[in-house]
């Protein structure tokens, strides 16, 4: 008997509740998928935003709604005077930032994402090569259903493959807190009926400086994550590799031989010592595959193997010691060398401004070693 009367009392309970809970029917609705921001006149910003609109008698509908204000919060009152849906930021998965915009500072913008309780920290950051409305209105030569959903599967797809550093709002805002590293975000591009990844933007805090092309982002990467699937294509002076070519007269036209490398493997580590003037030490160890080559080479030869493994690993050496010296020269610290420092350091204090100072004179001595585990999928 109190078994049966709990159990009434337990479902009259789940009835109360559920009538208050507010009921949202997905017709009402305008799911924000993808926002951006740009920097305007007169101190306002315009936002954009991407939009799903369900509707049973057709597709589901993108709509794009533009407006500005002083205020990200005040963009949003503004668009939902321009829409009969209801907005709401519960599916937001990527967010785009202006290039101006972006080079005087997005703290004040990404803080208003994170205080969004409705808001996932796995919503991604991004930087357009020229403004954020470009980008999300932009008209590709394949239609995508939702520009939002396409940008966050871009940049999902190449996260996994190990082509970009995650650039989660998580992320940014723990790099952009911590004392001795600072932000990396990926660069889109809109351009001949496609927007994609352009290449890399560097910051000093929360402002973009810099960026870097698609192509070295192996070389930041490396030091920051370990690979387990990666790849990056060399390039060796074909006078090194000459003697073990297979057909040598191919390569008279060239003065190079193009490698491409995969299924990387790597571990990385970075050391420094409790000095007045840091010092780092950073080792870098690869396995790895040819995947092709623009000469044909007698890989069967140790010596051509063991040549090509010294050479690769000088040439990616090298290509890291010339980013570390930019970045350094920058001021900027994606791969977190401060932190390293700090670690060291025990209770002693280190400010954003002290670290500054200190990385302007710091010195890095790199070494790679490159073991290449298979010449070719048939090995």
């Amino acid at each position: 008997m109190i078994r049966t009367i709990m159990l009434l009392l337990l479902c009259l309970c789940t009835c109360f509740l559920s009538s208050c809970v507010e009921t949202k029917y997905l017709e009402k609705l305008g799911l924000i998928t993808a926002v951006g921001y740009d920097q305007a006149e007169d101190e306002k910003i315009t936002g954009t935003i991407v939009l799903y609109q369900f509707n049973p008698a057709m597709e589901d509908v993108e709509k794009i709604l533009i407006s500005k204000s002083k205020t990200s919060k005040g963009i949003r009152l503004s668009q939902n005077l321009e829409t009969d849906h209801r907005l709401v930021s519960g599916q937001l998965r990527i967010t785009v930032y202006g290039r101006e915009l972006a080079e005087k500072g997005i703290s004040h913008l990404v803080d208003t994402l994170e205080r969004d309780s409705s808001i996932g920290n796995m919503v991604y950051l991004t930087i357009a090569d020229t403004t954020a409305e470009q980008i999300l209105n932009y008209q590709m030569t394949e239609r995508t259903s939702n520009m939002g959903t396409y940008l966050y599967n871009l940049v999902k797809q190449n996260v996994e493959s190990e082509l970009l550093v995650s650039p989660t709002l998580q992320e940014f805002i723990t790099d952009y807190g911590s004392v001795g590293k600072d932000p990396l975000l990926p660069l889109l591009k809109a351009s001949d009926g496609k927007v994609g990844v352009a290449g890399f933007a560097l910051f000093t805090r929360d402002k973009f400086i810099k960026e870097i092309k698609k192509d070295k982002i192996f070389y930041i990467r490396s030091l920051m994550e370990d690979y387990n699937a990666g790849s990056v294509e060399v390039e060796l002076p074909l006078e090194k590799v000459k003697p073990y070519l297979s057909n040598p007269h191919l390569g008279q036209e060239n003065d190079k031989v193009y490698i491409m490398i995969d299924s990387i493997k790597s571990s990385h580590m970075i050391k420094t010592e409790k000095k007045s003037t840091p010092s780092f030490n950073v080792k870098l160890k690869i396995e790895s595959r040819i995947l092709e080559m623009s000469e044909e080479m007698k890989l069967s030869d140790p010596k051509a193997l063991s040549l090509l493994e010294d050479e690769i690993s000088d040439y990616i050496e090298k290509n890291i010691k010339e980013m570390i010296l930019m970045l350094q020269d920058e001021g900027t610290d994606p791969i977190g060398f401060g932190m390293e420092y700090k670690s060291i350091r025990g209770n002693e204090d280190l400010s954003r401004e002290k670290w500054d100072k200190l990385y302007k004179d710091a010195s890095f001595h790199v070494k790679v070693e490159n073991k290449i585990i298979r010449t070719g999928v048939i090995d």
